[in-house]
C-alpha cells in the first residue's frame, strides 16, 4: 500500500513538471514571427482550424493538441537553430516539410480514414514533395 502511495505521488508530481514545462513552452515566442505570437497561440490557432477541418471528436481534441504542440515545438527549435546557422527559404522549407509530413504521420492513429484522407489531401496541396 506504501509503494503505490509512494508511485502515486510519483506520478503526480511527474505530471505536474509536465504540465509546467508545457505551460513555459506554449508561452515562448514563436521564432519566425515577429508579431509577438507565442508558441500557445499557434498551437490554439491550429487546434482550431483542425477541429473544423477534421471535424475532431472531443476524444480526439487532447491527443491531436499534444501532436500538435510537439511539431509546433519542434518547427520553432529548428527555425532558431536555422536562424544561427544562416536562414534560407530552401532551408525552412524542407524543415516544414519535414516536421509537417511527421505531424500527418503521427495523426494517422488517431484520426478515422476519412478524416486522414482529409488531411493527407491537404497536405499533398500544400507539401506536394512530402512523401505521405
Amino acid at each position: 500500500m506504501k509503494i503505490r502511495l509512494t508511485l502515486t505521488a510519483l506520478l503526480v508530481g511527474l505530471s505536474t513538471l509536465l504540465f509546467a514545462q508545457t505551460q513555459s513552452v506554449e508561452n515562448e515566442k514563436f521564432a519566425l514571427l515577429n508579431n509577438g505570437a507565442t508558441v500557445g497561440m499557434i498551437i490554439k490557432s491550429v487546434i482550431k482550424a483542425d477541429k473544423q477541418r477534421l471535424k475532431l471528436t472531443d476524444q480526439q481534441v487532447p491527443k491531436a493538441k499534444q501532436v500538435i504542440t510537439d511539431a509546433t515545438v519542434k518547427f520553432n527549435e529548428g527555425v532558431k537553430k536555422l536562424k544561427k546557422a544562416g536562414l534560407t527559404n530552401q532551408k525552412l522549407r524542407a524543415l516544414a516539410v519535414a516536421v509537417e509530413t511527421e505531424k500527418v504521420l503521427q495523426y494517422k492513429p488517431i484520426l478515422t480514414p476519412e478524416q486522414y484522407a482529409i488531411l493527407v489531401a491537404q497536405h499533398k496541396k500544400i507539401y506536394p514533395e512530402s512523401k505521405v
